[in-house]
């Protein structure tokens, strides 16, 4: 005999709205609405608001951005900032429209200064410039945690933000003019014919990264149990050198490691101070995944799903 399914239950799976939910990071997201990109264009308020409308939406898990790795950004920041800040505007006037109760948006550790000083915290978001190499996203993200705070006072709904570390895992973008390190390195690995791993840069810029499905679970957790106004950095307790994580990759595929140090490293690192999130490690048992599992499982779904992958 089935149990039925409690009201809160109902809701949280049947009227919640998740942008994205086709990408990495949204793909992870156990439950709720997941319309594709052509059957829902965020970019259209019109298409946005009648989908929320007809699903009698109320609560919104916003994982959808325009993305890009390092050049893509460079080369595209006014695309970055002007395609972000349209599909958050539309999103967030729909949700008040509707009036949708919870709304968790993903923000990125790019909202922070270039000068902040390390580790960076909540509080350094808005001292400073972004790093100039991706300040058009940088500053979408900004302005999205600014009009959540707004929506908030004005509206009552209970808008949160979660502030992950550099995502990745299985759904990931793989396209080498798009993605950022860990996807290209495994398609550069999986696809080399000479027997050599080519690595941008010189391989000691570090940077923590946290495993897309993680980064869903702490989500789920947070719309289910927490109302805060404040953006909540969740990021591993250590970071790992490029060339720590080149060595792993062109181990999988017996490769020798080749370094282009005509590519920029970037920012040499860029750490992050985490104990909002640890503050609440009594009430959320989301245990994150240790990143070398992680990478061998991002490794072995694209290996199994490469003609399917984003390339």
């Amino acid at each position: 005999m089935s149990i039925p399914m409690s009201i809160v239950e109902r809701e949280v799976n049947m009227n919640t709205f998740v942008t994205g939910g086709n990408g990495m990071l949204g793909s992870h997201i156990s439950y709720g609405l997941k319309p594709t990109a052509n059957e829902v264009n965020l970019l259209n308020f019109n298409e946005t608001l009648k989908f929320m409308r007809e699903n009698d939406v109320t609560t919104v898990i916003h994982c959808a951005a325009k993305v890009g790795g390092l050049k893509y950004n460079m080369d595209h920041n006014s695309d970055m900032l002007l395609e972000n800040l349209e599909m958050n505007n539309n999103l967030l006037r729909a949700s008040i429209e509707c009036g949708v109760k919870k709304i968790l948006s993903v923000l990125s550790t790019c909202v922070f200064p270039a000068t902040a000083q390390e580790p960076f915290g909540e509080d350094d978001i808005h001292n400073g410039f972004p790093h100039p190499t991706n300040f058009g996203y940088a500053y979408s993200k900004r302005t999205l945690l600014v009009a959540s705070e707004a929506i908030r006072q004005q509206h009552g709904i209970n808008c949160m933000n979660i502030i992950p570390s550099n995502m990745f895992g299985a759904g990931d973008n793989f396209n080498l003019n798009e993605c950022h390190v860990i996807p290209a390195l495994i398609r550069k690995a999986f696809e080399s014919k000479n027997g050599k791993l080519l690595v941008g840069g010189t391989g000691v810029a570090r940077r923590e990264f946290l495993y897309a499905k993680d980064a869903a679970r702490v989500m789920e957790w947070m719309i289910e149990n927490i109302d805060t106004s404040v953006p909540v950095i969740v990021s591993p307790d250590d970071d790992i050198s490029i060339l720590e994580i080149s060595k792993l990759i062109a181990s999988r595929f017996d490769l020798e490691i080749e370094f282009d140090e005509t590519i920029p490293d970037g920012q040499i690192t860029r750490r992050s101070d985490n104990s909002h999130f640890k503050s609440y490690s009594d009430q959320c048992d989301v245990n994150l995944t240790n990143f070398e599992d992680a990478l061998n499982e991002t490794i072995d779904w694209f290996v199994e799903n490469y003609k399917n992958a984003r390339l």
